[in-house]
């Protein structure tokens, strides 16, 4: 098995109820795709380096994953329409 870390942004003005809503979909997409999901951390909301869509703070989201092979096209698909998610990005660790 690969070991990946998936780091997200949202958008911190989300209510906890959506943000929620938001996070079990990303989980459920991470199954989807045979991802393992090892660890989760929510360091919650941070100040950004840089404005996006107008705002300098950011919700962060992390993962820890376990995959047979990196292929995350489906899920970066599916991230891609969310309004929601700001950024995004994926990164092998054990190599």
């Amino acid at each position: 098995m690969r070991q990946y870390e998936l780091m997200m942004i949202v958008d911190p003005s989300l209510s906890t109820e959506d943000r929620d809503v938001l996070v079990s979909e990303i989980e459920t997409e991470l199954s989807n795709v045979g991802a393992k999901i090892v660890e989760t951390n929510h360091p919650g909301e941070r100040e950004l380096a840089y404005k996006i869509r107008g705002s300098l703070q950011g919700y962060y989201l992390l993962y820890t994953l376990e995959k047979e092979s990196g292929d995350f096209l489906e899920a970066v698909k599916t991230f891609n329409i969310k309004p929601s998610i700001w950024r995004f990005m994926f990164v092998r660790t054990d190599a």
